[in-house]
């Protein structure tokens, strides 16, 4: 098996197992809306549904329009993950990475969306008090998938800078 495949074979499933597991428990310990603190003034556990896309982008369209949309997205998003790896040189060693976390988080978030028609977030950053000088210091809650989405963005876009250096 080429080395491009084992890496899509480990770290895809991974991310796929290690995001519904993570969200099975927090489905069966936390009530919707509910949370608990996990290192106070910094970091809880909630149980928050994301009908949107990240960091809640889109929640708000209305069912029949954004629904569609992100299965299509999703479709195209797979096709193109597909495409690119088969294309990907063997000898590519930082490349198939980054593709296989989105592989994982795409699948991970998906499945949310068929079962439930939402994503299932729970884990919540915040400072403090959460509001310093009028300005509210929370992040969106996210998941395991899409950490896994965000990673490999900072990694193909890393690779990207490292492979096409400026010149003065």
């Amino acid at each position: 098996m080429q080395y491009k495949y084992k890496v899509l074979s480990v770290i895809a499933p991974l991310i796929l197992i290690l995001d519904q597991w993570t969200k099975q428990i927090v489905l069966t310990t936390l009530a919707l809306g509910e949370k608990r603190i996990f290192i106070d003034g910094f970091w809880d556990w909630v149980h928050v549904r994301n009908s949107g896309a990240a960091f809640g982008l889109l929640a708000q369209t209305p069912d029949w329009l954004r629904e569609p949309f992100f299965y299509s997205i999703s479709v195209v998003a797979l096709v193109v993950i597909v495409w690119v790896f088969v294309q990907m040189k063997n000898s590519e060693r930082l490349l198939p990475f980054p593709f296989a976390l989105i592989l994982g988080g795409l699948l991970g978030n998906g499945i949310d969306r068929i079962r439930f028609g939402n994503v299932v977030d729970f884990v919540s950053w915040h400072v403090g008090d959460k509001v310093v000088a009028g300005i509210e210091l929370v992040w969106p809650a996210f998941n395991v998938a899409d950490s896994a989405i965000t990673t490999a963005m900072v990694l193909l876009i890393l690779q990207m800078w490292k492979g096409n250096p400026k010149s003065s």
